[in-house]
């Protein structure tokens, strides 16, 4: 008896934390699809009125609004931006894994310290660089300042990895005649894939949710991200919450499926990549 109260109450919590869990997915999900009059209401209604949802705000969005034109901008920077941090980290992380000596120990803490720095930190000393190389206004500025962010947790991820990886495998392949690279090509990388792949979820999802550097970096209007433009709907005397939850709901598919597609190799990497 005492058993069965032990998993009813279980079961509830579960259900409970489950249920704040999903609530701003759910929010979000009828927002868009209600009208504009209705979620300027207070206090807000939970439960919708039948007949009460559609898809006219969201189509009104992708048709009025450059919004799609954010979703192209939001995917090339959080495309390249995985593909520079998956480059970076995976030979720094290597090196690092690797290495002997207290100089690779320095340098390891150096990388740790990096990531503790908050992204708002980031903010002046980039934009000063961007400003005196003539880059700032292109989406490579957002890239660079992403790679700057992602890289150092990124490293100390595939480090931990590696780390997990006999050094022995890549020993024998180099007395097969590979060379170092020839080794990490052949061997290592092989038996890193689900890293790589927890590694690159990381930095798309970091680079894709990025506000802060898209804000600084980017003109706005059109040449601006989705985080970023669905603000343009919210101002001082207007709150157009229907669209913005519209965009938000365009985002959120877009890394929701990314996710599903990898979280298997995400939570495997995160796992072993901290052993």
């Amino acid at each position: 008896m005492r058993r069965l109260a032990r998993r009813a109450g279980m079961a509830m919590g579960i259900t409970l934390l489950l249920c704040l869990a999903l609530f701003p997915i759910y929010w979000m999900l009828i927002t868009a699809l209600r009208p504009k009059s209705v979620t300027m209401v207070w206090p807000p209604r939970l439960l919708p009125d039948p007949g009460e949802l559609s898809l006219a705000t969201i189509t009104a969005v992708a048709r009025d609004t450059p919004a799609l034109g954010w979703a192209w901008n939001s995917l090339l920077i959080a495309v390249l931006t995985t593909l520079a941090v998956v480059l970076v980290a995976t030979l720094a992380g290597y090196a690092l894994s690797r290495a002997q000596g207290g100089a690779a120990r320095g340098l390891g803490t150096v990388i740790l310290v990096a990531k503790m720095l908050p992204s708002t930190l980031l903010v002046v000393p980039l934009y000063v660089m961007f400003h005196r190389a003539g880059l700032l206004g292109g989406p490579l500025t957002v890239v660079l300042a992403n790679l700057a962010f992602a890289a150092p947790f990124a490293t100390w991820m595939m480090k931990g990895f590696f780390d997990s990886i006999p050094p022995m495998i890549e020993e024998a392949a180099l007395l097969d005649g590979c060379s170092h690279l020839g080794a990490l090509r052949r061997v290592a990388l092989p038996l890193a894939m689900p890293g790589i792949a927890a590694v690159a979820l990381y930095a798309f999802i970091v680079s894709w949710n990025d506000f802060l550097f898209a804000r600084a970096f980017l003109p706005g209007g059109a040449d601006t991200t989705l985080t970023v433009g669905a603000t343009q709907f919210l101002s001082e005397t207007e709150m157009e919450w229907n669209r913005v939850m519209a965009v938000a709901l365009l985002a959120t598919l877009a890394v929701g499926a990314l996710f599903l597609w990898l979280q298997r190799h995400f939570v495997s990497g995160l796992t072993r990549g901290h052993d």
